[in-house]
């Protein structure tokens, strides 16, 4: 019972010391406001991660992200899936910036994909993409990708947009 009790208390204390030196896992992150896929680096410290892909910023693997209200100047958007330590680093960067934690239900950011359709050759046009804003928790637990709706019909074409990608 002893054995089994310092082994426990061993491999605790081993593995509760492991992230103390620094080292860990890290997710590359683009200044341009996303995640690097693909690109994690661990067993190395922030610096040395940093050093190794001085194109990217990092946080450590795991870290909690957010929805965020974002002012630089006169403009405002909102944006998802962001940790708060990416989050100080643009204010750290340039203090034009301003983060605020928002509901991630809030808002979405919807992609509709508008198709222009011959009644005479049964034949589509080029398809048109528009991305949107909504502001409205109401309109966004209503939209859901894949639905189609008709914008416009007339004698000889039929205008549809259908929902292709939703964020958050």
């Amino acid at each position: 019972m002893k054995r089994k009790l310092i082994l426990i208390v061993l491999i605790a204390f081993l593995f509760g010391s492991c992230g103390k030196d620094g080292k860990g896992c890290w997710q590359a992150f683009d200044p341009m406001g996303a995640d690097a896929q693909g690109l994690i680096v661990c067993d190395k410290t922030k610096a040395e991660a940093e050093a190794m892909h001085p194109m990217f910023w990092f946080y450590r693997v795991g870290e909690k992200k957010y929805c965020w209200r974002v002012e630089i100047g006169s403009n405002i958007y909102n944006t998802w899936g962001v940790p708060e330590s990416m989050a100080q680093r643009y204010m750290q960067e340039n203090g034009a910036y301003k983060f605020t934690k928002i509901d991630c239900n809030s808002f979405c950011v919807v992609e509709w994909h508008e198709k222009r359709k011959s009644k005479i050759t049964n034949q589509f046009g080029p398809v048109l993409v528009f991305v949107e804003r909504q502001l409205s928790a109401d309109s966004c637990s209503k939209l859901s990708v894949g639905r189609m709706v008709v914008v416009r019909e007339t004698a000889d074409s039929l205008i549809t947009r259908e929902l292709v990608k939703k964020f958050p």
